[in-house]
């Protein structure tokens, strides 16, 4: 059954964390079953791991995945650093990926948030007190993005586009600051004065933490919301979640024309 406030939720916040406990097998049919609820299509595989070369060094098939890819291998007290900010699609378009929904199965001895930026609103606040920078966001050559797994031609691991815009008349985000992300600032100071405010006063002001209990789940807006995992230690067993992305946000689908 569709949950409307859940939606409505999700789409104007931006996110929410539900309970979701589960003893199914397979532990993606809760995934199933919150998609389901928020009228969202099948999950969606990104781009990236649609590449066979990328597939096989990974060992990603499909939409769904565990978080670390092999838990196996993480010794009890592992220490495991936090990540940049950024929204789950690395080579898809402006507001290619809308809804994120991440499943707690193990939390981590300590630390293991997930920290959310609200980017879309930092971008409006930007704008309303220096419009040049907030412009330069908009630019289709400001942020390339890209991926360092080794294949044959890595050319093709790489977009370039605009880190906000919008798509069917919403602002959206494809803000991302982190390894494998390039800004291009020459020449521009208003670019530059963008990204010292998103990278500080901004995270301090539309910023929230959220760390799952086992059995919550998140559901976010991954075109309106960048995020990040924070760095965490693993107790005796190790800190696993698990992921689904989905192409278009929660919406009764009665209500879509």
């Amino acid at each position: 059954m569709v949950d409307l406030e859940l939606i409505s939720e999700v789409n104007n916040r931006g996110y929410a964390v539900i309970s979701a406990l589960t003893t199914a097998d397979d532990p993606f049919d809760v995934h199933r079953d919150v998609s389901r609820s928020l009228g969202l299509s099948d999950a969606y595989t990104p781009v990236l791991y649609r590449d066979p070369e990328v597939c096989d060094v990974v060992g990603q098939v499909g939409p769904y995945n565990e978080i670390p890819r092999d838990s196996s291998s993480m010794p009890p007290w592992s220490e495991v650093t936090g990540q940049q900010f950024h929204v789950d699609g690395l080579l898809e378009p402006l507001g290619g990926i809308k809804t994120t929904v991440l499943h707690c199965l193990e939390q981590a001895h300590s630390g293991g948030e997930t920290e959310l930026f609200f980017s879309c609103e930092a971008f409006l606040k930007l704008l309303a007190t220096d419009e040049d920078a907030a412009m330069s966001l908009l630019r289709p050559e400001a942020l390339t993005r890209f991926a360092t797994i080794a294949v044959s031609d890595p050319g093709r691991l790489r977009v370039t586009g605009p880190a906000f815009g919008r798509v069917d008349g919403e602002l959206v985000t494809r803000f991302s600051d982190g390894a494998t992300e390039l800004w291009n600032t020459s020449g521009s100071p208003a670019l530059e004065r963008a990204l010292d405010y998103m990278r500080g006063p901004a995270i301090e002001a539309h910023s929230a933490r959220i760390r799952l209990a086992p059995g919550e789940m998140l559901v976010f807006r991954n075109d309106l919301v960048s995020h990040r995992g924070c760095a965490y230690r693993n107790g005796t067993r190790p800190r696993r979640l698990t992921r689904s992305m989905y192409s278009g946000a929660p919406a009764h689908r009665s209500l879509v024309r």
